[in-house]
């Protein structure tokens, strides 16, 4: 099997491990005694540890090299999923205080937080050195469409398992993250960047980078308001019972993650679209996607909405994952894969308080804010000249990322 394939397939595998928890968390906590705040803190300290992780793990794949960076990612990774499994067993059994037991499954989950940029940062940094410059764009869509997958099949699986045993799930991701570890192991060669043991420091300073970093950063934050309240949202908006709101939300979020991948792997993949081309085509139709949600008046325009979000993410995403890349050095990759993780990461980590905080003032309103935000983007891209988007002491190839 080829280092690109063995990359898609661990890095799909790491979000289905990242997916397969939604669909079981919340029974999973009341079981054992919790509450709804104790699950979100659980969530947001793995999103705050990832975010500060993964510019460290991304630098020190750029000195170490990619191949042992991700087999550590993957092994912490198992670790944590037995961890946080063997942890909510012995709550389950009712063996432990619930105050310990919380403080346990959160360090537990911290680490999951801690070792998942591991293998994404270094994973995103070996598919760009695998790819040429012309070839970037398509190999960056190759990682997005492994997170989409991952994301329709984690949450499938964990609702499917579930009923064996609602911590079987947890499990089988587990075994899968240690088999991943063990394909890139045997398939993938020992690649040591230029910047091997070196103490290389991105400049952020570039201005081919900052503007695909903020881009990141918006349109993460915009998405994940997005998520967090759509059950809200639909539940509210329809008079929906729990059992219909968990139905359309996962038949919605389906749709997002099967247009993702569909577009990623049968479009992007087969030209090679510029990154900023990318985005003019995404940013537009992911903002109309917003705009329709603030207007639904039947669940077949909320599906809708959802399928035109998949359609631009599947296009804006590889767009600034691309840009990022082509604006760094060769020696440079795994830090710049770990500045889009952690810009991705503050998105994730600020969008729920945020979203949550917005939808109590009017539920349209995290919809209506997310619309301006990537209309302001849309009009950026359009707009600013391509010499604000590249590096000037790259050559013509690289510089040409602004068209």
């Amino acid at each position: 099997m080829e280092p690109k394939r063995v990359i898609f397939l661990s890095l799909m595998i790491c979000y289905i491990g990242l997916g397969v928890i939604n669909p079981v968390l919340a029974p999973l906590i009341q079981e054992m005694g919790l509450d709804e705040m104790h699950a979100g803190w659980i969530i947001s300290a793995s999103a705050l540890i990832l975010l500060l992780g993964a510019p460290i793990w991304g630098k020190q794949s750029d000195r170490f090299g990619r191949k042992p960076i991700m087999i550590i990612g993957l092994v912490g990774f198992t670790f944590s999923l037995v961890l946080f499994a063997w942890l909510s067993w012995i709550g389950l059994q009712g063996r432990t205080e619930l105050t310990l037991l919380f403080i346990l499954l959160l360090l537990s989950r911290m680490l999951f937080g801690l070792f998942f940029p591991a293998m994404t940062s270094s994973g995103q940094a070996l598919m760009a050195d695998l790819t040429s410059l012309n070839e970037r764009s398509a190999g960056m869509a190759m990682i997005g469409a492994a997170s989409g997958i991952g994301f329709l099949i984690g949450p499938a699986m964990g609702a499917a398992l579930s009923g064996i045993h609602l911590l079987f799930p947890i499990v089988v991701a587990a075994v899968l993250s240690l088999f991943a570890a063990l394909m890139v192991y045997v398939r993938i060669p020992r690649f040591t960047p230029k910047s091997s043991g070196k103490r290389n420091k991105l400049n952020l300073r570039k201005p081919g980078i900052r503007p695909y970093l903020l881009i990141a950063l918006c349109m993460m934050s915009a998405i994940v308001m997005l998520q967090v309240t759509a059950g809200f949202y639909v539940q509210d908006k329809f008079g929906l019972n729990s059992k219909d709101t968990a139905l359309w939300v996962g038949i919605s979020l389906f749709c997002v993650g099967f247009m993702m991948a569909l577009v990623q792997i049968v479009v992007i993949r087969k030209r090679s679209f510029m990154p900023r081309t990318l985005l003019r085509i995404g940013l537009p139709i992911l903002g109309g996607g917003l705009l329709l949600l603030v207007f639904i008046n039947n669940l077949f325009s909320f599906v809708l909405a959802f399928l035109l979000l998949g359609v631009g993410g599947g296009f804006a995403m590889p767009g600034y994952t691309a840009g990022v890349s082509l604006a760094s050095g060769e020696e440079e990759q795994g830090a710049a894969a770990g500045l889009t993780t952690a810009a991705t990461g503050v998105g994730s980590f600020v969008a729920p308080i945020a979203g949550t905080a917005l939808y109590r003032i009017q539920p349209e309103a995290p919809y209506w804010v997310g619309f301006l935000v990537v209309a302001l983007l849309t009009i950026y891209v359009w707009s600013t000249h391509r010499g604000l988007w590249s590096n000037k002491s790259r050559s013509r190839t690289t510089s040409d990322i602004g068209k």
